[in-house]
């Protein structure tokens, strides 16, 4: 029988960070207010565009440079950087993520590769019960893409199954593996309606995570000639 790994994405694939982020939100405007907590967003997309990944920690270090003590005292950053560092993320995984993790690995080797800053994505994993689902095997990336023919090194297969809600991930991965990889396309999250780039096609595509729990290896294997 072929060889799997299942190489799977984490925000708004197997946790709901949109949700996570909307809750944030609210906590930040009970403690700081509209306009402070705005100005946190403001700093958090900043560098996002900057670094072209979500980096919480620098997010957080440039609201304490730039926010005066007659605004913020340390008393309430320090409750701020809490609220980050211990989320419950547990709480924000999609219906059946973690039974999803324990089919897929009946099926071959499930790998968590995650883009992000190092820190706080890896709290975030470890949190939410996702690194113990697949028995340690994460890997994070500021661009997964980068790394493919290290990723596929790392963990060889017959073939590799990318599982994301990103279209353009997919399709950037399927142009660098070829048919090597199955590209399966998670629609949720803010990316669910995104048109995809020109002339992509998912090989497989779900409503949600929990839909793969149906599907064989043999989906995976010849995604063209089932379903």
């Amino acid at each position: 029988m072929p060889t799997l790994v299942f190489l799977l994405d984490v925000d708004n694939t197997l946790l709901s960070n949109d949700d996570v982020k909307a809750d944030l939100d609210q906590h930040l405007q009970a403690v700081l207010g509209p306009q402070l907590t705005a100005h946190y967003w403001e700093l958090y997309e900043q560098v996002r565009h900057e670094k072209d990944v979500i980096d919480i920690p620098l997010a957080l270090k440039r609201f304490r440079e730039e926010t005066p003590l007659s605004q913020m005292d340390d008393y309430t950053y320090q409750h701020i950087h809490s609220l980050f560092d211990n989320y419950p993320f547990y709480k924000a995984l999609y219906p059946f993520a973690l039974e999803t993790l324990h089919h897929l690995r009946t099926l071959g080797l499930t790998v968590i590769v995650s883009d992000g800053d190092l820190c706080f994505q890896a709290e975030k994993i470890v949190n939410s019960n996702l690194a113990e689902a697949v028995e340690g095997r994460v890997l994070l990336y500021v661009h997964k893409q980068d790394h493919l023919a290290e990723i596929t090194r790392l963990y060889p297969a017959d073939r590799h199954v990318l599982i994301d809600d990103k279209p353009q991930i997919l399709d950037d991965a399927k142009k660098i593996l070829g048919e090597t990889l199955v590209t399966v396309f998670v629609k949720q999250g803010k990316y669910a309606a995104a048109q995809p780039p020109d002339g992509f096609q998912p090989d497989i595509t779900v409503a949600g995570i929990g839909d793969l729990r149906s599907y064989t290896a043999e989906d995976f294997l010849n995604p063209k000639a089932s379903r």
